[in-house]
């Protein structure tokens, strides 16, 4: 068995002819055609493939990641939750294994909760290799039928085990440590599959009370690709437990953090806006604003916000409207020619998801709640733009 550095690798988008040397010192590296199956392998930025885990075997990715079958006195890795000081510890083979452990884990939920049954391992996708079978990969809990409940009853059995083997705190400690990129990104993934069950959302909320003010402070703060996106992903899981259960001290932190004000900064942010991040700000946008429309379902938390915030996202909602509605002859397709995009326009061109429809529903949400309607349509300058533009 060799270890060897691979001169590719999706996690370094910036450095993608970075070489590494391997375990031997030799400053060499290696193209992906010359890495065998049995090699360790070394990408960029700390991550590492192992063959026995390059594999779908719920079983033996979950006891990797909660270190089941390592004794306490060797368990050397930061993200042991029977350590107290685990941010001194470095980064050793066995936390290694639990990166590619906790993203194939990762994989294999986001197949399964949409019915897939294939999806890439870590090593798969940093090689370039396809997507491979679940059960041909290593996965054995299918049951008989193949159906969509067949499907999403294994996720939750899954999701059981995840819950019962005390992999979450593994996984909320990774989320933790910024000392290796894109395992914030992956933890969050993690939460996010995990989250699709309420009762795990619920856990999660009263497990870690400072998670969704961390949360709110990385879709702020965080890389729009690795942490903002990713963030709002768990969030809207989170929020639907908040307002279903009406969880008024959790609520009261989306309040206090000003997570609209958030929210309508980075919207108006005219970086996000250019042809190298359109794609992701309107999946971010659209992600946001379904968000904002769960949180604001109820009348009573509507009335819970300030009316500057209130203001400033209808206000944001009716730009949303006006973009969508604008003729033909205002669209352009050489989008380099232009400062800002109109990513409305941009999304239905190229068939993408965006945030219309949960703009129309935030808007109703909010102005269906104010005491003087008619003064706030006559008043409103945004909306009266919108309605002047509709006419024509």
């Amino acid at each position: 068995m060799r270890c060897i550095a691979a001169n590719r690798s999706v996690l370094t988008t910036l450095d993608q002819n970075t070489t590494l040397a391997d375990y031997d010192g030799t400053n060499c590296t290696t193209t992906t055609n010359d890495i065998d199956s049995t090699d360790i392998v070394q990408f960029a930025d700390g991550w590492y493939s192992y063959p026995d885990l390059n594999t779908f075997d719920s079983h033996l990715l979950l006891g990797t990641l909660t270190l089941r079958n390592i004794k306490p006195s060797k368990a050397l890795s930061p993200w042991n939750a029977k350590l107290d000081n685990s941010t001194t510890i470095p980064l050793t083979e066995i936390a290694t294994r639990q990166l590619e452990a906790l993203f194939n884990l990762s994989q294999l939920l986001f197949g399964l909760a949409r019915g897939e049954q294939s999806n890439y391992t870590f090593r798969d996708l940093q090689l370039g290799h396809p997507p491979r079978r679940f059960r041909e990969a290593g996965f054995n809990k299918f049951p008989n039928n193949n159906g969509s409940a067949g499907f999403f009853g294994t996720f939750q059995l899954i999701v059981n085990e995840i819950l019962k083997s005390g992999a979450i705190d593994i996984v909320y400690m990774m989320y933790k440590d910024p000392r290796i990129r894109c395992v914030k990104q992956k933890s969050l993934d993690l939460l996010t599959n995990i989250t699709t069950l309420n009762e795990i959302g619920y856990f999660i909320l009263d497990r870690y009370c400072q998670f969704l003010i961390q949360l709110i402070q990385g879709i702020r703060d965080g890389h729009l690709i690795e942490e903002k996106i990713p963030s709002l992903s768990v969030l809207i899981r989170l929020c639907k437990v908040i307002v279903e259960k009406n969880l008024l001290n959790h609520y009261q932190h989306l309040i206090d953090m000003q997570f609209i004000d958030i929210l309508i900064d980075l919207f108006e942010y005219q970086q996000y806006k250019t042809n190298e991040s359109i794609v992701y700000f309107i999946k971010f946008e659209s992600l946001a604003l379904q968000c904002l429309y769960i949180m604001l379902q109820c009348a009573s938390h509507v009335d819970m916000w300030s009316e500057k915030a209130q203001i400033r996202l209808v206000n944001y909602c009716c730009t949303i409207l006006y973009k969508s509605i604008l003729d033909d002859d205002d669209k352009c397709d050489d989008y380099s020619k232009r400062i800002e995009i109109n990513h409305i326009l941009y999304a239905e061109q190229h068939e993408m998801i965006h945030s219309l429809s949960y703009s129309i529903l935030t808007f109703l949400s909010i102005v269906r709640c104010r005491k003087e309607i008619g003064r706030f349509y006559r008043e409103n300058e945004h909306f009266r733009e919108l309605l002047n533009a509709m006419r024509q």
